[in-house]
This record gives structure tokens, sequence and C-alpha cells, in this order.
């Protein structure tokens, strides 16, 4: 999952949020270091993230991008899910997410202080692009898609990754809503309010 769909299932607790955000940056068990809910927001992420690699749901939808982009699926896939939970949002209005990435950003900018400086920089890019926000428009999504294959190197258009979107668009949207409907259920008991 990519950080907009990370961050809407890390519930109302700022520091399980702020944690959530954070955790592919802390290794192993420093983490330990950390406040509780700043540890459940870690231990959440990387929940979040076994749960979605493991799901047949998700897995569906990755390979259907191997022939194209053998190494680049999940990461397509990813950052797909997110233009998809917009998408579901705003069909099924369970949360207004433009209300609530507005909230991610004021709780985010009250840790900047303390964020690892590698994912500091990094959410200075985010915020001042709007990037959960652009997450609903195919534009954005393909912006995402490109950067980061400037930023590996990685040769292929990535953005191209749309035409196997659209050819299955109701597979995908299909495989979304059953996953992202477990994954909330799992989640739950991570939620501190």
């Amino acid at each position: 999952m990519n950080y907009l769909a990370h961050l809407v299932l890390s519930g109302k607790n700022e520091e399980v949020l702020y944690g959530n955000f954070i955790a592919d940056t802390v290794k192993g068990k420093s983490y330990l270091t950390c406040s509780k809910n700043i540890q459940k927001g870690i231990l959440l992420h990387r929940f979040i993230d076994h749960y979605t690699d493991t799901n047949p749901h998700y897995l569906a939808g990755k390979r259907r991008f191997y022939e194209k982009f053998p190494k680049m699926g999940g990461v397509i896939n990813d950052i797909l899910y997110d233009y998809l939970l917009w998408q579901y949002e705003l069909k099924h209005k369970n949360i207004q997410l433009d209300k609530e990435i507005k909230r991610f950003y004021r709780v985010l900018d009250g840790f900047e202080n303390k964020m690892p400086e590698s994912i500091f920089f990094m959410y200075q890019y985010m915020k001042k692009d709007d990037w959960l926000t652009n997450y609903q428009y195919k534009h954005g999504i393909k912006k995402a898609l490109n950067g980061i294959g400037k930023r590996i190197k990685y040769s292929d258009n990535l953005e191209s990754c749309f035409d196997i979107l659209e050819s299955s668009i109701f597979d995908f949207e299909k495989e979304f809503e059953m996953f992202y409907d477990e994954i909330k259920e799992h989640t739950s008991s991570f939620y501190v309010n």
C-alpha cells in the first residue's frame, strides 16, 4: 500500500499516524525506543505491508503487471491502490478524504522536527505538490509513477501501466473493494482513539 492508504488505515491517534508514516525508515527493533503509540503505528505499517503482500485480491492485480513490468508490479499496484481508494471513497462517501488529507498534513507537520531526515525531505515534496490529493487523478498517479521510474532509473515508461488498469478496471475495482473491506477490519485492533 502507498502513503494515502497507510494514513487512512491509521485511525485517529496522531502518534499512530506518525509512526505508520515513518515506519519504512525504522529498522528492526529500533522502534522500541519510541512511545507506545508510535510503536503501534510502526507495527501497524508492518502489518499492513505483510497483509497486503499476501492478500489474494491484491496479488491478482499485481500479477497483471508482471508481463510488461516484471520488477515493478508491486510498486505500481501500491500506487494504483491510492487511486482506487480515492475512487472508492468518492463512490461510497465513508470518509471525506479531502478533509482527512488536511488532517494528515496538519498532524505530520506537528512531527516534522522528529522526522528522520530522509522522510522529512520526501514529506516536503509530498506536501508542496499535494501528492495525497492528486492521487485521485490519473495525472497525479502518472506523475508519481514517472517520479519513481526516474529515481530508480527504470527505463520503461511506468505511466503506461494505465493501459493495463483501464483494460481491467472492473476487476481492479472489485479486488480493491474486497481487499479494502478486509484490511479495514483487520487493522481496527491497532486503533487508539
